[in-house]
């Protein structure tokens, strides 16, 4: 069964990441994220798979954003967006087009959210927490 997801914690994290995404490992299984966060990944197979996350939003962030919308992206086209009115753990799971995929070429998934976290001290701008992030099979 194809299991092609990528944990942040995972030691070959670096060699799928595109953008977006923080190099400190927290808990030994999150990383933060911008603005925008992107992987790459090659699927070996175009159909049958559906776009998984599992991420979390920070409650202190909420505070200062309200409700955010997460818009999700295979190749640049939007697969969901979905405002989240809550803090906590979030899963997000929809299955992909299979014309939108390609065995031959890797695929980019992102996920980006409309309002980020600056923090008061420093600026630093902070958007979720991922902790992964991939295909599973439908």
């Amino acid at each position: 069964m194809l299991n092609l997801m990528v944990d942040m914690g995972s030691p070959d994290v670096s060699t799928h990441i595109v953008s977006g995404i923080g190099g400190d490992l927290h808990d030994g299984s999150w990383r933060w994220t911008g603005r925008s966060a992107s992987l790459r990944l090659l699927a070996t197979q175009t159909s049958g798979l559906k776009y998984c996350a599992d991420f979390s939003l920070w409650d202190t962030a909420m505070l200062q954003t309200g409700p955010v919308t997460l818009t999700f992206l295979v190749n640049g086209k939007i697969l969901d967006r979905i405002r989240y009115t809550t803090p906590g753990a979030k899963h997000f799971e929809k299955p992909v087009p299979a014309g939108w995929l390609s065995a031959a070429a890797d695929t980019v998934l992102s996920a980006e959210i409309d309002k980020v976290y600056v923090a008061p001290l420093d600026g630093a701008q902070f958007g979720f927490i991922l902790s992964r992030m991939g295909f599973l099979p439908e």
